[in-house]
């Protein structure tokens, strides 16, 4: 156990906090102090780490090995990053002073290590963007000179360090602090088919950091601790602008608490939130939008009766917001049993970014007691806003808040956002060519904002919008939710480049589908369509079971997906050429889940008959059947409760009961 650890302090919560602050009591007087000090510093990257690690016996990062929580402090942390430098200059030291260097892992404690000491040995970090293929990484690294990647079990053509090579490295050379590097490189997530590298000096972060301190004057919420702790979970990526800018450099600078995940599984998420008491999570739509679709499906399941209340406490919930005092406490106490079912009672903040989330999933999470913002960014300019208001009510309405302190917004004629600010990226890289950014000139977002009552709203890309056949524009991301249909997992819009004004519907369904329900959901989609006023927009609907939404992305690739669709790339369903009996999709179904079985078993498929008792036929254990149904859950998204296990045993009752949920 570290000398951080306060769980056994008898003096209480306050002198668990106050313990943090370097001494200042207050956690205004400590915001201020630490300010203040990088303020009269050089604003570098160099003095961004020195005050980074300056609280030495302050909680660094948590992390779960079995049944034991791991903690290491910052004075570890720095101690290992100090050691890590000189061998890793060594292993590096054919390449000259200032060279690029990629850094491709996941997020962990040794990235950071890595990412500190990549700059203390006196080379630029890249940090690689684990979602791009081999072969568009190839090219970055011949187009941009990167000559080096640290990398765990990933290869490349470029020499290739493995963090345990650096660690058994023997050699050691002397490091001095001008060696110590000021320029970090993102890479964007290449959505618009054109990857970009942009480059940040310690002097664009020092201006974030004060745009994060900002925040903590403005808002109440942002700044509570549980339990004399604040701890952020590290989920979003680190390459990622937002998850290096908003979750690693806004609290790490304030000397707060990391908590690492084992793995991005939906159980894995919520049981570390619970366990660990995680007081923050920044994520994207894709997390909050499965949280809400899970939860609403679990109230579902138990029954008409308490959905219909839970949906009159949500009515309730609504009307008192106009009183957020009063809202909040009603949130809290009509919805604690929901929330001990996700993420548990020690949440104080919570911030969406990277993309469009629906209004239901923000209503709902706000509405149980939650503090849900939209906060805005990119690649480009870094993180911009978030909305402060303490009210569920304005938060609902999905502003993305006013700029901070160190930017400026503008909307131009066309409806654009431009910004400028001294905290954005100082050069773009893109196509072999390099933007010089100065520190006060206007940059060009192509996002389309509004604005109303001081506050900026989202409209969608403009890349994105749809001509339709009267020359009118389209934006995709405000029509797709007014399309939504039961049993569609998701609605993707497409204009199709070889046919000027034909927009085609997408739309994402099960493979496990028969014919009789995707004629209703055919039919539905036409209703809803009609009801819209796109009739004469829309030209074809189509059906597919290819996910559009792959693992590792957090928001549609239009681009791409018509790429794919046109390359007939994606997995098309006709209900046309489908069998009429309604059985195909219960045939495809009943072998899926069959193989299932049979994996969870150690047997062969052929041997699982539809009506063998997984138990009494088959001789399964209850820990097979743990197996067999966390993989089920998984796969197919649905609840399961504990509760139906004696009755859902053979291939055909777990059809059935996959097929409702679904």
């Amino acid at each position: 156990m570290c000398a951080a650890s306060y769980s056994d302090r008898p003096e209480g919560l306050f002198y668990m906090l106050k313990d943090t602050l370097a001494g200042k009591g207050t956690i205004k007087k400590y915001v201020d102090h630490k300010l203040s000090l990088f303020h009269a510093s050089e604003h570098n990257l160099r003095a961004l780490y020195t005050l980074m690690f300056s609280e030495r016996e302050n909680i660094f990062a948590e992390y779960t090995d079995g049944y034991k929580i791991v903690r290491i402090t910052y004075g570890e942390c720095f101690a290992a990053i100090e050691r890590t430098a000189p061998r890793l200059a060594a292993l590096l030291r054919e390449l000259p002073q200032g060279a690029a260097v990629g850094l491709c892992l996941e997020n962990s404690p040794t990235w950071i290590r890595l990412f500190w000491s990549i700059l203390r040995a006196g080379y630029r970090p890249v940090l690689v963007n684990l979602r791009l293929s081999d072969e568009t990484l190839e090219k970055a690294f011949a187009e941009y000179d990167i000559r080096a990647v640290i990398a765990d079990g990933r290869t490349f053509s470029v020499r290739c360090i493995s963090p345990e090579e650096i660690d058994a490295c023997k050699l050691q050379e002397p490091l001095d602090d001008a060696r110590f590097q000021d320029e970090v490189f993102f890479m964007s997530s290449n959505t618009s088919s054109h990857l970009k590298i942009c480059g940040y000096t310690g002097e664009r972060f020092y201006y974030q950091i004060m745009d994060s301190a900002s925040i903590l004057k403005r808002s109440r919420s942002i700044k509570r601790h549980d339990r004399g702790c604040l701890k952020l979970l590290a989920f979003l990526p680190f390459y990622h602008i937002f998850g290096f800018a908003a979750v690693y450099i806004w609290f790490c600078f304030f000397s707060r608490t990391l908590v690492f995940l084992k793995d991005y599984a939906p159980k894995t998420i919520l049981n570390t939130v619970r366990k660990h008491r995680v007081t923050h999570i920044f994520s994207v739509p894709v997390l909050w939008e499965k949280i809400y679709k899970s939860a609403m499906a679990q109230i579902r399941e138990r029954g008409e009766k308490t959905y219909r209340r839970f949906c009159r406490a949500m009515r309730l919930g609504d009307a008192l917001n106009a009183v957020p005092p009063l809202g909040k406490l009603f949130s809290k106490l009509a919805f604690r049993e929901v929330r001990e079912n996700i993420f548990g009672n020690s949440i104080s903040f919570m911030i969406n970014g990277g993309g469009y989330l629906s209004e239901e999933a923000m209503r709902f999470i706000n509405g149980i007691g939650y503090h849900l913002a939209n906060g805005y960014g990119m690649t480009e300019i870094g993180i911009t806003s978030v909305e402060l208001s303490e009210s569920a009510a304005k938060r609902n309405l999905r502003a993305v808040g006013s700029p901070f302190p160190s930017l400026e917004y503008r909307i131009s004629e066309h409806g654009e956002l431009l910004v400028r600010s001294r905290s954005m990226s100082h050069a773009i890289y893109s196509d072999g060519a390099c933007i010089q950014i100065g520190g006060m000139q206007w940059f060009n977002t192509h996002d389309l904002f509004c604005r109303s009552g001081g506050r900026y709203y989202i409209r969608g890309r403009k890349d994105d919008l749809l001509i339709g056949v009267n020359g009118e524009n389209l934006n995709p991301n405000l029509l797709e939710p007014q399309l939504a249909t039961e049993g569609v997992a998701r609605l993707c819009l497409l204009g199709l480049p070889v046919d000027r004004g034909s927009i085609v519907l997408l739309a994402e369904v099960s493979p496990y589908i028969d014919r009789p329900r995707l004629e209703q959901i055919r039919s539905a989609l036409s209703e809803r369509i009609t009801q819209s006023g796109l009739g004469g927009q829309i030209n074809r609907v189509l059906f597919t079971a290819t996910p559009l939404l792959g693992k590792d992305d957090y928001k549609l690739a239009r681009k791409q997906i018509a790429e794919r669709l046109a390359a007939g790339k994606l997995c098309l369903i006709d209900p046309n050429a489908m069998g009429s009996d309604g059985e195909e999709g219960d045939r495809r179904l009943a072998d899926r889940l069959r193989q299932i079985f049979a994996e969870a078993l150690n047997r062969s498929p052929e041997e699982i008959a539809d009506d063998a008792h997984f138990f009494f036929d088959l001789g399964g254990s209850s820990l097979d059947y743990f197996t067999m149904v966390t993989v089920i859950q998984a796969e197919f998204g649905v609840a399961f409760p504990a509760s139906v296990s004696a009755s859902v045993a053979t291939v055909r009752d777990m059809k059935n009961f996959v097929k409702k949920q679904l």
